[in-house]
């Protein structure tokens, strides 16, 4: 019996450490590679991370905003031959309370918007969000910026790290890292 659990055990555990093909993304669904969801460009940055051998659970704004930065220049997404698409970097901040949960949320997200022939447009959104206890953090105002090209990410890692937010929290230890596609409200 300690034999047959054993063999299911790693039947199970055994995929987990396989090696990942490789995947780009076709993010607009019009090529000969899978089109990417929300939630598949969320795996795109979960490989990059296995990759980086980042450890989702030790990340602190400064690190997120780092590794974010580099996914975006990096790992670019593949558009469809003649499709129009924006791949943008988009960092926010503010309050949150869903019930009786509070948190001030830091995210820095990647979203890959454009058109497509089935239903006119597209728009993928992926990143990380840490969730910090809100107290001390009530006199910031909700904020909202984004980089639209990978031109000025500089300019946008600049203006990051000036926020008030970043400045007081870069290097503090979140309650709480989520790695999210759609983006939490």
């Amino acid at each position: 019996m300690k034999r047959f659990a054993l063999v299911c055990l790693l039947t199970a555990v055994l995929p987990a450490f396989a090696a990942e093909p490789a995947l780009r993304a076709d993010a607009h669904g019009t090529g000969n590679t899978p089109a990417v969801t929300s939630h598949g460009l969320l795996g795109e940055l979960e490989s990059f991370m296995r990759q980086q051998a980042v450890d989702p659970g030790r990340l602190d704004a400064d690190a997120a905003v780092r590794l974010m930065v580099d996914w975006y220049r990096f790992a670019p997404v593949d558009a469809a031959a003649g499709a129009r698409s924006a791949d943008t970097l988009l960092y926010r901040y503010g309050g949150w309370s869903e019930g009786c949960a509070t948190a001030f949320k830091l995210s820095l997200l990647r979203r890959v918007s454009g058109r497509n022939a089935i239903d006119g447009g597209t728009e993928q959104l992926a990143g990380i969000t840490l969730m910090f206890e809100p107290s001390g953090q009530g006199e910031l105002m909700p904020f909202t910026t984004s980089s639209t090209d990978w031109k000025s990410v500089d300019a946008f890692l600049e203006a990051i790290q000036d926020s008030p937010a970043f400045r007081g929290l870069a290097t503090a230890t979140p309650m709480a890292v989520v790695l999210e596609s759609g983006g939490l409200r």
